[in-house]
């Protein structure tokens, strides 16, 4: 998810970019918010004014006034950024999306004080946020219905965000405090056992109201804590394992003139292969590439660039990597040289051998 967008700008050195489904909703919540004004200019306890609510003006009103919601979840993204940056943590991107906003991290540090230093940043930054719009004079018109909007959404945006479900801010609070004084991975599964049922919660209330962006909200909830739940996992049994413990060492070779029918005759033993022509690296080819082509063309013709790892690399970063870029397989190099090939079957095979352990290391140690 989020992988793919249209890249906005740079904010505090950090890439912004904007989802497909962000494009949806804007004018959906522009329109919604400029139908409902008078409801708004109520429940903001600001006078009615009726040259707001004639012509183009309620809906330009309105794409101000989600534009501004969407500007703030961006600060409140760059709240945690910026904390994150403090721990030497970097984020690869922030996307407006349908749902809001994500910050997506280079990791979650699994120290409980930094986790909460993070997860805290983003509800901070919308109660500032709230107390600026609060503190703005006007009182009435356009001005004064924007300022006292924003600040009723940043409020919203920090209370919301605060509930203790992953993969919320409240839910990562919730974790660090737990984990303060018990493992970090039984600290993980018991946040994601409350936000699956918070999410259950907000599902019903959202089908009971017949109201669904709650039930979508809900939804998100469950199944991101989930993958929370999972990639902290993955973590800890791949944990202190370098690209070297994993890879298959002094791997098959193939000539660039190689038939396609030739390598295809190899399918038993690997699913691809660096190819080389005088020591030097040219590519890597697939079988699953090769399906269908013609069995006498030379594998040179079905070469695909290689995604190059260093034997010393720490395999989780080695699977993001090949995760973010779709690789199945990569080359592990030392200088000009190929030491060997790491897939996602080894890592695979790595994570279920070290979960057999993992069992253990969430349960209360009991005297020696």
């Amino acid at each position: 998810m989020f992988q793919h967008g249209i890249f906005l700008f740079r904010l505090a050195g950090i890439p912004v970019h904007l989802d497909l489904s962000f494009l949806l909703i804007l004018p959906l919540w522009a329109l919604y918010i400029g139908r409902n004004l008078p409801h708004y200019f109520a429940l903001l306890g600001l006078p009615q004014d009726p040259r707001l609510l004639q012509g183009p003006y309620p809906f330009l009103l309105g794409l101000l006034a989600a534009t501004g919601l969407f500007l703030s979840v961006l600060l409140h993204e760059v709240g945690h950024a910026l904390a994150a940056r403090r721990y030497g943590v970097a984020t690869r991107r922030i996307t407006l999306w349908l749902l809001g906003g994500v910050a997506q991290m280079e990791r979650i540090p699994r120290e409980p004080m930094k986790e909460l230093v993070i997860a805290l940043a983003g509800p901070l930054v919308s109660l500032l946020l709230f107390l600026l719009f609060r503190a703005l004079p006007w009182e009435a018109g356009a001005l004064g219905f924007l300022g006292r909007y924003l600040a009723l959404v940043n409020l919203g945006l920090a209370l919301f965000n605060l509930l203790p479900a992953l993969p919320l801010d409240g839910g990562r609070v919730y974790r660090a405090l737990l984990a303060l004084r018990k493992p970090y991975l039984q600290a993980t599964r018991q946040a994601v056992a409350l936000s699956q049922a918070l999410a259950w919660a907000l599902g019903l209330f959202g089908l009971l109201v017949l109201n669904p962006l709650l039930v979508l909200m809900a939804f998100f909830v469950y199944m991101a804590s989930r993958a929370d739940a999972e990639a902290t996992l993955l973590a800890q049994a791949l944990e202190g394992l370098k690209v070297k413990d994993l890879m298959t060492p002094n791997p098959i070779v193939l000539p660039p003139a190689l038939p396609v029918e030739e390598a295809l005759a190899l399918r038993h033993k690997v699913s691809g292969f660096p190819v080389e022509a005088e020591g030097r690296l040219l590519g890597v080819v697939g079988l699953e590439g090769l399906e269908g082509a013609n069995p006498l063309d030379p594998v040179a013709r079905h070469l695909l660039p290689p995604l190059l790892l260093s034997p010393e690399e720490d395999a989780l970063t080695a699977l993001e990597r090949m995760a973010e870029r779709g690789y199945a397989r990569a080359l592990v190099v030392e200088g000009d040289r190929l030491l060997g090939v790491l897939s996602k079957t080894d890592l695979l095979r790595a994570f279920q051998v070290r979960l057999l352990g993992l069992s253990y290391l969430d349960r209360p140690k009991g005297p020696e």
